[in-house]
């Protein structure tokens, strides 16, 4: 990705080109940021005993970092103000199925600018991007896109997103770069008893790896209605995975043998799936997801979705599972989502470079 002189004007051009013009159904894939592992893939999402989860082999740009995710700590309790004074205990909460398809869900809201969403100096995290909405409109939206849920479920989710810390760690050279940062940073201001959602207003800031994707144009189209209609979790992480970095998508993949790699090794590093205690168990999931991608049209239907290779450790008894690694052959539909998506890319990158070629200019100017 371009290397940009990060002027106003340059970023206001990027951060313009984040939104859609004409595309009703398309949201957007952010970078690195959507590289990271911030859900359980699981509907199970109480923590129990534990409160963090490690993924220690996660690889961007070919080098390995680590995740943590905290869990949100949830009280149950009477509001301020209330005259029930019982309280039930805190529980912890890790960010599943329903808080990722919330996040979607809102993503998608603000690059269809569904609801407010605008550019804002802070001064702990610099620039900062808040969407406004109510939680009648996020229910809407959710269940436009075939997914129910109650609105006290929603203020969970949000309560869970607000409260759940992703913690990003490299190393470079001798010293480790840390960032920790709420998933999503949320205020609200909502009428005690509101059951409707109405007058449930919200305002949810991005995490600023999500942020940094956003203003340096490092983010890809996605058909968002399409990824939705996916029921498995890992479906969609999946195709948003293969969206996020399959650029040199080609059609009729599967005829030239070209296509995206995939590795278990990278799906239990990556996905936030829980493993089974089977590994088969886990490839079996993965194989689902697959199927599911080709029945709804992301991968090959007319020759084959994809091709298979098990690596396997030789021992007296059964052969144990090392690593799998497929290669995903895309539909020719979402190969030329993803061909078009580069173009739309591109065009927003030269906007941009054309106004620091001419920031660069009046500068060499001031310097005669």
């Amino acid at each position: 990705m371009a290397d940009f002189y990060q002027t106003d004007e340059v970023q206001l051009v990027l951060f313009e080109g984040f939104f859609a013009d004409g595309e009703k159904d398309q949201s957007r894939t952010l970078d690195i940021y959507d590289a990271l592992p911030k859900f359980s893939l699981s509907w199970a999402r109480e923590g129990g005993e534990s409160s963090l989860r490690e993924f220690n082999n996660v690889r961007i740009q070919d080098k390995l970092i680590k995740v943590s995710v905290s869990a949100a700590i949830l009280s149950s309790g009477s509001q301020p103000g209330s005259k029930d004074t019982q309280t039930k205990k805190p529980k912890t909460v890790f960010p599943g199925v329903r808080e990722e398809l919330v996040e979607r869900a809102l993503r998608k809201m603000a690059v269809q600018r569904q609801i407010e969403a605008r550019l804002e100096a802070d001064e702990a995290n610099g620039r900062m991007i808040p969407i406004t909405f109510t939680l009648s409109q996020l229910r809407k939206e959710l269940t436009a896109a075939g997914h129910e849920f109650k609105i006290r479920e929603l203020r969970e989710a949000l309560d869970v997103l607000g409260r759940a810390s992703l913690t990003v760690e490299g190393i470079v050279d001798d010293e480790i770069n840390g960032l920790a940062h709420p998933i999503l940073l949320i205020s609200y201001k909502r009428r005690r008893g509101d059951t409707t959602g109405d007058y449930s207003y919200y305002t949810a800031k991005f995490h600023p790896l999500a942020v940094r994707a956003i203003l340096a144009g490092a983010w890809q189209p996605i058909n968002y209605e399409r990824v939705m209609r996916l029921e498995l979790p890992l479906a969609r992480w999946i195709a948003t995975r293969v969206n996020n970095r399959y650029r040199s998508a080609e059609k009729a993949a599967s005829m030239k043998g070209k296509g995206y790699y995939l590795t278990l090794t990278r799906v239990l590093a990556e996905s936030g799936i829980m493993p089974e205690k089977r590994l088969r168990d886990t490839v079996e999931r993965v194989r689902a997801a697959l199927a599911e991608l080709q029945n709804q049209g992301f991968l090959d239907r007319l020759n084959k979705a994809y091709d298979e290779e098990i690596t396997y450790e030789r021992t007296k008894g059964r052969s144990k599972i090392l690593d799998v690694k497929w290669t995903l052959y895309p539909s020719t539909a979402f190969a030329e989502e993803i061909i078009s998506g580069n173009t739309q890319v591109r065009d927003q990158l030269r906007k941009a470079s054309a106004i620091n070629e001419g920031v660069g200019s009046a500068k060499g100017l001031l310097r005669q």
